[in-house]
C-alpha cells in the first residue's frame, strides 16, 4: 500500500540552503506506518544530502543517526535522486509512526524553485526499499558477421552520473531493472580483436523513460559491418638510440594523406587500427641526428587488407651517416655530488642536432666523448630515484657552446628527501578526507585507499576552552581505517591521520591567540589525548598506529606576521600544566623556552616523548609568504619555496632532536569551480597546478624532508556531454581531480571543456586569474591532461597526497561531488602504483 505524506520547504531558505520538512506519513487507508527495521525513502533534491543532514523528530528516540545509510546519483546538471535508509536502534523492536513525527532534511541547493518538483517526489517503504525501480526488456538481433560471433554485444544505460551496463547475447533478450528516469542507452561497437570488421551498434529508442512498475521495451540490431585493416609498427632495439624518440608518420603512398602519426621509443610496438583497406601505406621516421652521426631510415610500404600485419623495424631500416665534425669543440663538464651513488644520469644537450652523454653520479671533471658543434642548446637532466631516496639533478636551462671552446657545463646531484615514510606504503599513496558516515568504509575500498584523515577533537580544533575526558573522532577515525585495510584483504596499509590543533591560528589574531596560556594548555592536554588514543591501536600489525599532521596554517600565520624565533610567548608552564592534566611523567628540556621557536620545538617535543611510534609533520600554505597570487605570476617557485623553507628551519621545526616525519603543504580547501574557490582566488589549470607541484618539489629539497600535498580538491572538469547548469556551484567541477589523475576527456584542447564552465565570469578581484574561466584554459596552453601528473610526483619528493575536505570533493561520496570518477581512478591507478625502490 502506498505511503502518503506532507512535505513542506521550511520558512527562511535562499537560493544556497534550505530545510524540507515532511510528517504525518500514513498509509492510503489512513493507518499509521509501522516498521520493525528501518523507514526508506527516495526523493528528488537540487543537491547531494549527506546522511547528517536528516534528523529525525519523532516522539520516540529509535532511529540510529550513525548508521543511516544515504545514496545520492546525479540525474542531471540539477537534480539529484536520493535515497536514505533509516534503520531502527539495536534493541527496539519495532515504531509505529505517529502524526507528529516528522523528518528534516537539510539541502545546500536552492528549494524556492521548483519546489513543488522536490516536495513531490518523495517515495517511501517499511521494512523494503523505495518502490521506485522499473524494467528495461531488450531484444538484440542475430550476429552481424561470423567474425563477430565470439564478441558480446554491451549496451549502457546512463542516468546522470550513474551508469550501469548489459551485457546481450545474440537472437535472445535480457532485462534489466533500473531506477526511475530518463535514460541515455549506449553501445560502443562490435570488433575483433584487431578491429579489423566492426558493426556500430542500432538502438532504438536511444533514450528511454523508465517508469516505476512498468517495462519499456528496447531493440538492439547491428549496422552493415565495416571492414579495416591495422598494422602494428614494431621498432626494435636499434643501436645507439636507446635515449631517442622517434616521430612516425603512416600515409597513403599514393595521396600522401596522413594516415596516423605518433611518437615511440625503441623496442616498442605501436597498434595502428581502423585503417583503410586497399592502399599502400608508407611508413616515414624523421631524421635523428645524434652525437654526430645523422640517423635515416627507409621503410619498404606496406599493402593495407582487412586483415592485422606487422611493420618490424630494426637496424636493417637505420643508416648511419658521420658528421664532418670540423669546427667543433669539446664541451668540459663539472659534475658535482653531495655523494657518490651507484648510478648513472644522462644529460641531454638539443638544438640544431643533438648529443646525450650518460655520467657516473660522483664528483668529477669529465667532458662530453664527441665534440660538441657551437651553438645553442637547451640542456635536458632529470632526477632518479635511488632506493627511495630522491637526488635532485640540475645544470643551467640554456647554454651557449661557443667557437672557441671555453665553455664549461655545470651539473650538480644533490641528495634529497628519503620517500620511506613510517607508516605509508612504499609507493604513492593516495588518502582522503572522511565524513564519518556509513558510506566512509565502501568509499575509502572502492577507492583502494592508503589512509584517511578527519580532525581530531570535538571542535576540530584544538578545543582550547576545555580538557576533553575523551576524543571518540580519533577513535573512529582509527577504526575506519582499520575496517577499510580488513574490507582490502589486508593486502594494503591504510594509515589514519589525523589533523591536531595544539595552538589555532587558522582565523588569524595571531598576537592574542599565541599569548592565551590557558588555551594553550588545553590544546596541548588533547593533543596529549589523541596521541595516546592512537598509541593504544599500537600492535604487531600496525607499528606506526597513526600519523598527525599538527598545527595547520599555524606556520604561515606566523610567517605572514613576520614573527621571528625569539618572539615571546608561554610554552613551558602551559606545557607542564598539561603534562600535569595528563599524568604524563616527563621532565620538559631546558631547550624549549617561553618563545615562538621554544613552541615548536614543544610541540615536536611533546609528539615523539608521548607517543615515538606515530609519525607526524608540521603544514605550510601557499600564502604564508604575503600571498597566494605568486602562482599566477612569473615569480620562481625555487625562489618563493626558499623563503619558506628558511623560515620554517629558523624556528627549528625540522631540525633538532624530534625532526618530524614529513610534511604537509596546501594549497587551499575548496573545488576550483566552486564561489568558495575563485571568489578567493584559486581556480588553477596546468600551469599553476605545475607550479604549486614545482614549489612541493622546491621544499622538499631545500628541507630534504618527503611532501604531502593536503587537502587537494580531487574534482574534475566538466566535459562537453556532462550536463551543467549555468549555475553549478552545487555541483563542485573543479579542475584537481582531472590534472592530477588525467582526463582523456579534455586532453589538450580547452573547446572539450563544458561551454557554462567555459563562460564563468571571474570578480573583478581576481582577475589575474582571467576575465573568464576560457583565459584560465589559454594561459596554460599549451595542454594536455590525457595522462596524469602524479607520474613524477616521487622525483619531486612528494610520497603521499591526501584529497578532499570537509567541504570539497574528495574520495568519499557524502561530501563534493558525489560520482565515482575520483574513486575509480585511484583504484586503478592501485593496480600499478609508483614505488619508491626504483
Amino acid at each position: 500500500m502506498k505511503i502518503l505524506y506532507d512535505a513542506t520547504v521550511q520558512s527562511g531558505a535562499t537560493e544556497w540552503y534550505g530545510n524540507i520538512i515532511v510528517k504525518n506519513l500514513r498509509y492510503e487507508d489512513g493507518t499509521s506506518v509501522k516498521f520493525t527495521k528501518f523507514l526508506s525513502m527516495n526523493f528528488k533534491s537540487p543537491a547531494s544530502v549527506d546522511s547528517t543532514f536528516i534528523s529525525v523528530q519523532f516522539t520516540q528516540w529509535v532511529i540510529d543517526p550513525a548508521a543511516t545509510i544515504v545514496t545520492n546519483t546525479q540525474l542531471d546538471g540539477g537534480t539529484f535522486s536520493v535515497t536514505a535508509t533509516l534503520p531502527l536502534i539495536s534493541g527496539i523492536t519495532s515504531y509505529a509512526l505517529a502524526s507528529g513525527d516528522a523528518i528534516s532534511i537539510g539541502v545546500n541547493g536552492d528549494l524556492t524553485k521548483n519546489t513543488d518538483t522536490w516536495l513531490n517526489s518523495f517515495i517511501f517503504a517499511a521494512d523494503a526499499a523505495p518502490a521506485i525501480t522499473g524494467t528495461a526488456l531488450v531484444a538484440c538481433g542475430p550476429s552481424p558477421d561470423p567474425a563477430l560471433d565470439t564478441v558480446t554485444p554491451q549496451i549502457v544505460f546512463t542516468l546522470g552520473s550513474t551508469s550501469t551496463p548489459l551485457n546481450l547475447q545474440y537472437g535472445q533478450s535480457a532485462s534489466i531493472d533500473l531506477e526511475q528516469g530518463a535514460y541515455t542507452i549506449t553501445g560502443k561497437p562490435l570488433s575483433n580483436a584487431e578491429q579489423t570488421v566492426v558493426a556500430d551498434l542500432l538502438i532504438q529508442p536511444g533514450q528511454a523513460n523508465i517508469a516505476t512498475g512498468q517495462t519499456t521495451n528496447v531493440t538492439v540490431s547491428f549496422q552493415p559491418v565495416q571492414r579495416f585493416a591495422a598494422l602494428d609498427i614494431a621498432i626494435g632495439d636499434l643501436s645507439d638510440l636507446s635515449t631517442e624518440t622517434l616521430d612516425v608518420t603512416v600515409s597513403n603512398a599514393a595521396t600522401g594523406a596522413t594516415l596516423a602519426q605518433f611518437q615511440s621509443g625503441v623496442s616498442k610496438t605501436t597498434q595502428l587500427r581502423r585503417l583503410p583497406v586497399g592502399v599502400t601505406a608508407q611508413v616515414s621516421i624523421k631524421p635523428i641526428a645524434l652525437n654526430n652521426v645523422n640517423f635515416t631510415f627507409v621503410v619498404p610500404p606496406v599493402a593495407l587488407e582487412n586483415a592485422l600485419k606487422t611493420v618490424s623495424i630494426t637496424d636493417s631500416n637505420v643508416t648511419q651517416t658521420p658528421v664532418d665534425t670540423q669546427g667543433f669543440v669539446a664541451l668540459p663538464v663539472s659534475l658535482t655530488a653531495d655523494q657518490t651513488v651507484d648510478r648513472q644520469i644522462t644529460v641531454r644537450l638539443t638544438g640544431s642536432t643533438n648529443y646525450s652523454q650518460s655520467f657516473d653520479v660522483q664528483t668529477q671533471q669529465t667532458a662530453f666523448s664527441t665534440p660538441v658543434k657551437p651553438g645553442a642548446y637547451t640542456v635536458v637532466t632529470g632526477n632518479f630515484l635511488d632506493n627511495g631516496t630522491v637526488y635532485a639533478v640540475t645544470a643551467p636551462a640554456q647554454i651557449t657552446v661557443s667557437a672557441s671552446g671555453t665553455n664549461s657545463l655545470a651539473v650538480s646531484v644533490t641528495r634529497s628527501a628519503n620517500l620511506n615514510v613510517r607508516g605509508f606504503p612504499p609507493y604513492l599513496g593516495f588518502g582522503g578526507c572522511a565524513d564519518l558516515t556509513p558510506n566512509d568504509k565502501a568509499d575509502f575500498v572502492a577507492a583502494r585507499a592508503t589512509s584517511v584523515f578527519s580532525y581530531a577533537g570535538n571542535d576540530g580544533a584544538g578545543d582550547a576552552s576545555v580538557i576533553l575526558d575523551d576524543d571518540p573522532k580519533t577513535r573512529e577515525i582509527i577504526q575506519l581505517a582499520r575496517d577499510t585495510e580488513t574490507a582490502l584483504g589486508n593486502v594494503q596499509p591504510v594509515l589514519p591521520v589525523m589533523v591536531s590543533y595544539t595552538c589555532n591560528l587558522s582565523g588569524g589574531d595571531a598576537d592574542h591567540v599565541l599569548q592565551d596560556a590557558t588555551a594553550h594548555t588545553n590544546s596541548f592536554a588533547n593533543y596529549i589525548l589523541a596521541l595516546d588514543i592512537a598509541t593504544q591501536a599500537l600492535d604487531r600489525a600496525h607499528p606506526v598506529p597513526a600519523g598527525f599532521i599538527v598545527n595547520p596554517d599555524f606556520l604561515g600565520e606566523c610567517q605572514q606576521m613576520k614573527l621571528g624565533p625569539s618572539y615571546a610567548m608561554p610554552v613551558v608552564k602551559p606545557l607542564k600544566d598539561a603534562l600535569a592534566a595528563r599524568k604524563v611523567k616527563a621532565t620538559v628540556p631546558s631547550t624549549i623556552t617561553d618563545t615562538l621557536a621554544g613552541y615548536v620545538a614543544a610541540v615536536n617535543w611533546l609528539t615523539r616523548t608521548v607517543a615515538p611510534s606515530v609519525t607526524f609533520g608540521w603544514q605550510v600554505n601557499l600564502w604564508g609568504l604575503g600571498d597566494s597570487e605568486w602562482i599566477y605570476r612569473d615569480d620562481d617557485p625555487a625562489a618563493m619555496a626558499s623563503q619558506m623553507a628558511s623560515y620554517v628551519n629558523s624556528l627549528g621545526a625540522y631540525g633538532g632532536p624530534n625532526v618530524p616525519d614529513f610534511l604537509a603543504v596546501d594549497r587551499y580547501e575548496a573545488d576550483d569551480f566552486t564561489q568558495r574557490a575563485y571568489v578567493n582566488g584559486y581556480c588553477y589549470w596546468t600551469r599553476e597546478w605545475g607550479r604549486y607541484f614545482d614549489f612541493c618539489e622546491q621544499l622538499s629539497l631545500a628541507l630534504k624532508m618527503p611532501v604531502m600535498p593536503w587537502q587537494i580538491p580531487a574534482s574534475r572538469t566538466p566535459n562537453t556531454s556532462d550536463s551543467v547548469p549555468t549555475s553549478f556551484d552545487s555541483q563542485h567541477w573543479g579542475t584537481g581531480g582531472s590534472c592530477i589523475m588525467g582526463d582523456a576527456a579534455i586532453g589538450s584542447d580547452y573547446n572539450n571543456v563544458n561551454a557554462n564552465i567555459l563562460a564563468l565570469v571571474f570578480p573583478n578581484e581576481t582577475q589575474y586569474m582571467g576575465n573568464t574561466a576560457k583565459d584560465m584554459f589559454i594561459r596554460s596552453e599549451p595542454f594536455d591532461v590525457s595522462l596524469p601528473m602524479y607520474t613524477d610526483f616521487a622525483l619531486r619528493g612528494i610520497f603521499a597526497v591526501l584529497l578532499g575536505g570537509g567541504s570539497t570533493t574528495g574520495i568519499v561520496s557524502s561530501v563534493g561531488n558525489p560520482e565515482a570518477w575520483t574513486r575509480n581512478k585511484l583504484n586503478d591507478y592501485m593496480n600499478a602504483p609508483i614505488r619508491f625502490d626504483q
